[in-house]
């Protein structure tokens, strides 16, 4: 290595230990402030304008005593460490990764996509880091290479690591090598929390505008191509389904929606409702009581918030056999999973079709994924992750 290559490298971890110290004092004068408070904990990204998760965790873990702030303030450089640095949490709590390490589209952009590991590096100087796995890798970028050494230096760095089903926490630990103890299994939580009951089905179709006598087979979630809905709608305009397929949600790519629309062109039983923006919660819970069914079709998935939510209102669930990682409490008669279009969609979205929602009949799915349940284990993660410090703060137990 050149002498001037050397230097610079020597530079760069000077610099970056000195940060590290001041950092780490900055975080101790805190603590030391901040005796018999209660537990401070930063999620990051603040993710709360398209996905409930953590609002809910949220509330069920202030009963706990543990204060949830969301890093909402986004700096160009160091967005991790400058971001917390100031607010001193005792942990903090990254959910979406990939939100520090943007899609590399030029050359400027390589920055915040090299920068993210000492980002993560100098953040753990000052707090511990929890990470929540809800993918393995994220949404159409498991090609990109920096992609998977920055989730994979995620995984390494954090001190513990939530999933959602015991086959996602296998998958984990064969893909980065994490050990045992790390990861650490939570329900996915009950999406419905807070939504309310389902409407009468004439009722929400009368709002919607839908026939009454119609079979309809609903797919929401974000427009884009990992969620595999174009393959829906081309197998809808080949086989000539007598139900209606409804495709709504909010746009996240334009080329996948424009393709959507061709694809769809002169099929009366394929509706789509694409939207520049989320959709509502009142619309949402008018839509899932519309329909006789929720069809799943993802190219790769690691969990599903939206598959859980069908669970919530007992709606029947059509998904692939192959996404192991999702965990819909199976077996169970709302639950229909398919090898193949090929093979046995049909015969399982008939059957699907054949079974009335049931949303009294899902009440133990809603207490199984309970946001109290989530929250207790979660807690006690925390508990462990602050080990001595525990002694400075205070986590309360539901009883």
């Amino acid at each position: 290595m050149p002498r001037s290559s050397k230097a610079n490298l020597n530079s760069q971890e000077t610099t970056l230990s000195s940060l590290a110290r001041l950092a780490r004092g900055w975080h101790d004068a805190k603590l030391k402030m901040g005796c018999n408070r209660y537990v401070r904990v930063v999620f990051a990204p603040d993710y709360r304008g398209g996905n409930p998760y953590q609002a809910l965790l949220a509330g069920a873990l202030a009963r706990r005593g543990i204060e949830v702030s969301f890093l909402s303030d986004y700096h160009r450089w160091l967005p991790l460490f400058r971001g917390t640095q100031s607010r001193a949490p005792d942990i903090v709590h990254i959910h979406w990764p990939e939100v520090y390490f943007p899609k590399v589209s030029s050359r400027l952009s390589l920055l915040p996509a090299a920068l993210y590991l000492a980002d993560c590096w100098l953040t753990r100087c000052n707090s511990p880091i929890a990470l929540t796995a809800h993918n393995m890798l994220p949404h159409n970028r498991a090609n990109e290479r920096e992609v998977y050494r920055n989730v994979r230096y995620t995984m390494e760095i954090a001190r513990a690591v939530f999933v959602h089903s015991r086959v996602a926490g296998r998958q984990l630990r064969e893909r980065f090598a994490l050990s045992n103890d790390r990861i650490h299994t939570i329900p996915i939580g009950d999406h419905s929390a807070g939504m309310g009951r389902p409407l009468p089905r004439e009722v929400a179709r009368t709002e919607l505008q839908l026939p009454l006598d119609t079979k309809i087979c609903l797919v929401f979630g974000s427009i884009s191509p990992y969620k595999g809905s174009d393959e829906l709608v081309q197998l809808w305009v080949k086989n000539k389904f007598p139900h209606r397929l409804v495709v709504i949600g909010p746009i996240f790519s334009e080329p996948f929606a424009k393709r959507l629309y061709e694809l769809a062109q002169g099929c009366a039983m394929v509706d789509l409702r694409l939207f520049s923006t989320f959709l509502d919660e009142a619309t949402l819970l008018a839509w899932l009581s519309a329909a006789d069914c929720c069809i799943f079709n993802y190219r790769e998935i690691f969990t599903s918030g939206a598959a859980a939510l069908a669970r919530s209102y007992g709606l029947p669930v059509v998904i692939p056999s192959r996404l192991t990682s999702v965990d819909l409490d199976e077996p169970h008669p709302q639950v229909f999973r398919f090898a193949s279009f090929e093979t046995d969609f049909c015969a399982q979205l008939e059957r699907a079709l054949s079974t009335p929602c049931d949303y009294e009949g899902a009440s133990e799915w809603r207490r199984k994924t309970s946001w109290e349940c989530v929250a207790e284990t979660t807690a006690s993660v925390y508990r462990k992750m602050l080990g001595k410090r525990y002694s400075r703060t205070e986590i309360r137990t539901q009883s």
